[in-house]
C-alpha cells in the first residue's frame, strides 16, 4: 500500500468519526462553504507533494489545528498542487472548505486580514448583522465558530506568518493549506509541517506540454525536450509557451524554441497576452527584498553558472562571510535561491536570467565591473590554494603565493571535491579574467588547475583554457610561465595520444624554458613521456635523466621521485626488467624517504604492473593495495582506477574471487563517476562472478 494510500486511510477514519460527531450536533444548519476553487485543468504528477500533504493531514492533533506551508518559487504550481489535493479530499470537510488569496487583500501597509475574516465568517453563516467590526472581535469569533468544525481552509499566496495565524480554525480536526513564494520559518510555533515545492523534473515538465498540446507528434520529443529546458520545468512558463503554440498555429515547436532561446528577451516573452508572466512573478519577489538583498541577488546574476558558494557570494558582494550568509537566508526565504550543499546554492534558470537583467538594469556598469573581477579574484585565489593542498606547498610553481587568512581552508580531499563542484564555474572563471584582460591571472589559473585536469583527465576544459594560459603568459611577456603552461598543454596532448600537437607545445617550451633550471626540467620530464609513449626508448631515456639531474641539482627530492619512478617504468617498458625494477624500487625508497604518500601510490601502481608482468603476485597485490588506499583517500579516481587494473589481473591470475569481485565493483563506480567508456568491461567482470 502506498504512503499516500495509507495516509488517506486514517485520515478518512477520523473524518467519518468526528462528521457523525458534528452532524448529531448541528443538523440542518447553514449550508457548508465550500470556497475552494475548481482544481487546474492542466496537472502533472507532484506525487511527492500530494503524499507530503496526505501524510502530514494524517496527523492527529491534540490541541490544535494541522497547518502545512508549501513554499516555492512563484509559478512553481504550489496552489495547483494544493487545489489538486483539496477536491480530491473534498469528502472529509464536509462541515467546510475556505479559500481566500490573500494577494486579493494585500494593501500598502499590508494584508487586510479583518476583511478576510469577515468574508470567512460569512461564509460559515454568521448573518452581517452579527459581523463583529474589529479585528480582535472577529478573529475570536472565528475561532469560536470552528472550534467544533472540521474544516480545509486554503490560504493562498501569504508572505508572513502573521497574516496565517489569525486564520487558523480553532478545531484540531481542521487542515489549513498555505502557499507562499516565502518559507514561513515562523510557523514553526504553531506547529506546521512544510514541503517545498520545486520546478517539475525534466520527464513531468515534457509530459505537461503533451497535455497541453495532445496534437504534437512523437517525433517532436527532442524538440519538446529543449522547449521543457527553455522554460526551467517551471509550470507557469510551459503553460504559456503552450499556449503560444495554440494561439500561433503557424508556429512549429522549432520556431518557438528560437523565440525564446534569447537571454534577453525570455522572461517578457513567457508571459500571456494581457496578464502578468513569468517575469512579472520575480519583479515582484525582487521588490519585496530589502536593498541589501536585492544588491547581492543582482550581482550573483553575474556569477556564470546557477551554482555557486557562499565565499563566492561573499566576494562578489564585497562582504564578509556572515554578512553575506544572512542575506542569502533572505533570498532563500524568497524561494530566489535554493541550497544544494552546505554553504552552496543554485538559482533556478529563469532566476538567474532575471537576477542579470536586474543588475544590467539596476547598477551602473564600474559595479558589475568590480563585482566580475572580484569573482575572478576569488576563484583565481581559491584554486591556487586547493592545488597546494593536493600538491603540497613544497611543489615548484611559477606563480608567486603567500597565504592569508581569509584563504579557503582544505584538505587534499576537499580540494579534489572542490574542483570538481567548481569545475564549470572555473572555466567560466577563466574565460572572465580573458575577457577583462586580466592575463597574469588566466595563466596562473592554468598552474593552479594541474592538479584537478592532469588527475580527472578533464581533457576538454584542460585544452580550453591552456591554450589562453599560453597566450596570456606571452602578452605577459614571462617566458616561464609560457614554458610552464605549453608543458601542461603539451601533457593534455600526450594523455590523447596527439602526439604531433604535444611534440609542437614541447618544441616552443624548450625554447622559453631556456635558462630557468625549473623549466627546463619538466619540459625534459614530458619530452621523455612524449618518446617513451611513441617508443622512442632511448630518446625517452636521455630526457628522463636529464629531468632527474635537473631536480638533483635543484635540490627537489620530490621530482627526483617523479623522474625515477618514471625513467623505472620506461626501462621495464622497454624490456630492461632488472634495471626497471631496479630504479623503480629506488624511486620507492625515496617517496617514503620523503613520506610523500601520493608518490609512493604512484610508484606502488609501476611497480604493481611490473610484478604482474613477471607473475609476482603476491608482491603485487601488496604495493597496489596500499596504492588503491592512498588513491581512494586523496580523491584520485584516475590513480585509483588504474591500480585497481591491475589487481583485477592479479586475482584472474590467483583465482581470487573476493579481490576480483571488490576490484571490479569499485571500478564499476568509479567508471560511471568519472565517465569511462570502460564500465561495460567491469561490469561484465563482474556479471561472470554471478552463480
Amino acid at each position: 500500500m502506498s504512503a499516500e494510500t495509507e495516509s488517506d486511510r486514517l485520515l478518512t477514519l477520523a473524518t467519518h468519526r468526528s462528521r457523525g460527531r458534528a452532524e448529531s450536533r448541528y443538523p440542518h444548519l447553514h449550508q457548508a462553504p465550500q470556497q475552494v476553487p475548481p482544481p487546474p485543468p492542466l496537472f502533472v504528477n507532484r506525487a511527492r507533494e500530494l503524499s507530503a500533504i496526505s501524510d502530514r493531514a494524517g496527523k492527529a492533533n491534540d490541541d490544535r489545528a494541522t497547518v502545512i506551508a508549501l513554499s516555492g518559487l512563484g509559478g512553481v504550481g504550489k496552489t495547483a498542487a494544493v487545489l489538486k489535493w483539496a477536491h480530491r479530499h473534498r469528502d472529509r470537510f464536509t462541515e467546510g472548505q475556505l479559500y481566500v488569496n490573500l494577494a486579493d487583500y494585500r494593501r500598502p501597509g499590508g494584508v487586510e486580514l479583518s476583511e478576510v475574516l469577515g468574508g470567512f465568517l460569512r461564509g460559515l453563516g454568521v448573518r452581517e448583522d452579527y459581523v463583529p467590526s474589529s479585528f480582535p472581535e472577529r478573529a475570536a469569533m472565528f475561532r469560536s465558530r470552528t472550534l467544533t468544525r472540521q474544516l480545509l481552509v486554503v490560504l493562498d499566496n501569504a508572505d508572513q506568518a502573521a497574516q496565517v495565524r489569525p486564520l487558523i480554525p480553532g478545531s484540531s480536526n481542521s487542515v489549513v493549506l498555505v502557499t507562499s513564494r516565502r518559507k514561513l520559518g515562523g510557523l514553526i510555533t504553531e506547529g506546521a509541517e512544510f514541503i517545498d515545492v520545486d520546478p517539475l523534473p525534466a520527464p513531468d515538465a515534457e509530459l505537461l506540454i503533451a497535455e497541453i498540446l495532445p496534437e504534437l507528434r512523437t517525433d517532436d520529443r527532442a524538440d519538446i525536450r529543449r522547449l521543457a529546458e527553455l522554460c526551467g520545468g517551471l509550470p507557469l512558463a510551459l503553460c504559456v509557451a503552450g499556449a503560444q503554440l495554440a494561439t500561433r498555429r503557424q508556429w512549429s515547436i522549432p520556431r518557438l524554441i528560437c523565440y525564446l532561446q534569447d537571454d534577453q528577451q525570455r522572461l517578457e516573452r513567457l508571459a500571456f497576452e494581457g496578464e502578468d508572466g513569468v517575469r512579472a512573478m520575480f519583479d515582484a519577489a525582487y521588490g519585496e527584498l530589502p536593498e541589501a538583498a536585492r544588491r547581492l541577488y543582482r550581482l550573483l546574476g553575474l556569477h556564470p553558472g546557477p551554482q555557486f558558494s557562499l565565499e563566492t557570494a561573499a566576494a562578489m558582494a564585497g562582504l564578509p562571510a556572515h554578512t553575506a550568509d544572512g542575506l542569502l537566508g533572505v533570498l532563500l526565504a524568497s524561494s530566489l535561491i535554493q541550497e544544494s550543499g552546505e554553504d552552496r546554492f543554485r538559482f533556478h534558470d529563469l532566476v538567474h536570467l532575471h537576477a542579470r537583467t536586474m543588475v544590467e538594469r539596476d547598477e551602473a556598469a564600474t559595479a558589475i565591473d568590480s563585482a566580475v573581477r572580484r569573482m575572478v579574484g576569488w576563484y583565481a585565489r581559491a584554486a591556487a590554494v586547493a592545488d597546494r593542498a593536493v600538491l603540497g606547498a613544497g611543489r615548484w610553481r611559477v606563480s608567486e603565493w603567500e597565504p592569508a587568512d581569509s584563504d579557503p581552508r582544505f584538505t587534499s580531499q576537499s580540494a579534489m571535491s572542490w574542483f570538481t563542484a567548481e569545475q564549470s564555474n572555473l572555466l567560466a572563471a577563466v574565460h572572465e579574467a580573458w575577457r577583462l584582460e586580466m592575463y597574469e591571472t588566466v595563466w596562473t589559473f592554468c598552474e593552479s588547475l594541474w592538479a584537478f585536469y592532469y588527475s580527472m583527465k578533464v581533457h576538454t576544459d584542460w585544452l580550453d583554457t591552456h591554450r589562453l594560459g599560453v597566450d596570456a603568459a606571452r602578452r605577459c611577456g614571462n617566458r616561464p610561465a609560457e614554458a610552464r603552461i605549453r608543458n601542461q598543454l603539451a601533457r593534455a596532448f600526450i594523455s590523447l595520444r596527439d602526439f604531433e600537437s604535444a611534440d609542437e607545445q614541447l618544441a616552443e617550451a624548450i625554447s622559453a624554458a631556456q635558462g630557468d633550471l625549473h623549466s627546463e626540467a619538466v619540459v625534459a620530464e614530458s619530452r621523455g613521456l612524449l618518446f617513451r609513449a611513441l617508443r622512442r626508448f632511448e630518446a625517452s631515456e636521455e630526457n628522463l635523466r636529464r629531468a632527474r639531474d635537473l631536480n638533483h641539482q635543484l635540490g627537489s627530492d620530490r621530482g627526483v621521485v617523479i623522474q625515477t619512478y618514471q625513467l623505472g617504468d620506461m626501462l621495464f617498458q622497454a624490456g630492461r626488467t632488472d634495471d626497471g625494477l631496479r630504479t623503480l624500487t629506488e624511486a620507492m625508497t625515496i617517496a617514503e624517504r620523503i613520506q610523500d604518500s601520493m608518490c609512493a601510490a604512484k610508484v606502488g601502481i609501476a611497480l604493481g604492473s611490473a610484478y604482474e608482468s613477471l607473475s609476482r603476485f603476491d608482491d603485487a597485490r601488496s604495493v597496489l593495495r596500499s596504492a588503491v588506499r592512498t588513491t581512494r583517500n586523496n580523491r584520485q579516481p584516475v590513480k585509483e582506477a588504474q591500480a585497481l587494473e591491475i589487481l583485477v589481473k592479479v586475482a584472474q591470475h590467483d583465482n581470487d574471487r573476493e579481490l576480483l569481485h571488490d576490484s571490479a565493483r569499485r571500478l564499476v563506480q568509479l567508471y560511471e563517476a568519472t565517465g569511462s567508456p570502460l564500465v561495460h568491461v567491469a561490469k561484465s567482470l563482474l556479471d561472470e562472478q554471478r552463480p
